[in-house]
């Protein structure tokens, strides 16, 4: 790929996850709310907790796609900038990003990790808890 390619890449990465981070995606009440729904339809939750142009961070876009995508209506994954989102870094003990927290289906936690996660071993994680 050209110089020019990379960087019309680049743009368009950081365009998109600029407008991700300025329409409030991932505010501790979406938090809940998601939380709350997900343990009412009986789903695992996947949380992102990373930050707008942390480069692994951003890595991990397309794996949390492609989790929505093949485990849709059994997962739900969401991004939370703990930039904006202090009280949701702390009450979910991060320190260091991007770090994933996985929740079962009773909102309880069940794995964790830091840094980028290939969607391989995600997927693994998913089938010991019976997705």
């Amino acid at each position: 790929m050209s110089y020019g390619g990379v960087m019309r890449k680049r743009l368009l990465v950081f365009i998109i996850l600029t407008f991700l981070a300025l329409s409030g995606y991932g505010n501790a009440d979406e938090v809940d709310t998601i939380l709350s729904n997900a343990k009412k339809d009986g789903k695992i939750v996947m949380l992102e907790l990373g930050s707008v142009g942390c480069i692994p961070c951003e890595q991990m876009k397309p794996v949390m796609e492609k989790l929505r995508t093949n485990l849709k209506g059994k997962l739900e994954v969401f991004f939370v900038d703990v930039r904006k989102n202090k009280d949701t870094a702390r009450r979910f003990g991060v320190y260091a990003i991007p770090t994933q927290v996985f929740l079962d289906k009773n909102g309880k936690e069940f794995h964790r990790h830091i840094g980028f996660y290939a969607y391989d071993e995600i997927e693994s994680v998913m089938k010991k808890a019976g997705l």
